[in-house]
């Protein structure tokens, strides 16, 4: 597969992530206040501080998908930031010994984690093979339907990312009653 074709992929996967993720914060006035609680927890500061603090990762987000659709250098290294001051702020509250929920694609009520940090580190890690593919030379023309293939399978990578707590939990869930019929 050429270069083109991967940081095509990159970029459709983290722009989904990041439209999907200000989409969950903003599709009503509960899930942006609940988001900006989440914060406060998160970041220690109070309701107003929070909640300018919520007001600019959404704005980031949304600033991080445009780069990535008019110039995907920026909007990599952009995503990148972002994934690592979110990756800071989850390792410094686990640190804390604080649960947060984890309010990154919307209603989630799971607490913060290590899968957090874990799933943030592999986001930045496709933001640096985008990179890396968007510094190579080009080495084809494009193929419309290899590129719909490979938005598809970007869009699969996005649907998984913004449900990794509920597909945790039906591990966990699978894991237990694994465990409770070997008990038996």
């Amino acid at each position: 597969m050429s270069v083109e074709y991967l940081q095509f992929g990159c970029q459709v996967l983290l722009g989904g992530v990041f439209a999907v993720s200000a989409g969950s914060k903003l599709y009503s006035r509960t899930a942006f206040a609940e988001f900006a609680a989440a914060t406060a927890r998160l970041s220690g500061a109070g309701a107003g501080r929070a909640r300018q603090l919520a007001v600019a990762v959404v704005a980031a987000e949304i600033a991080i998908v445009l780069a990535l659709i008019v110039h995907a250098l920026w909007g990599f290294a952009l995503g990148i930031g972002l994934l690592a001051v979110f990756s800071a702020a989850i390792v410094r509250s686990l640190r804390k010994g604080q649960r947060a929920s984890c309010r990154c694609f919307g209603a989630s009520n799971s607490p913060l984690g290590p899968q957090h940090v874990v799933r943030n580190i592999v986001l930045a890690a496709f933001g640096v093979l985008g990179i890396a593919a968007n510094l190579s030379e080009p080495t084809s023309s494009t193929d419309i339907g290899l590129a719909c293939v490979v938005a598809f399978a970007a869009l699969i990578g996005v649907g998984l990312t913004a449900r990794l707590d509920d597909l945790m939990g039906l591990f966990r869930v699978a894991a237990t009653t694994s465990q409770l019929g070997k008990q038996q």
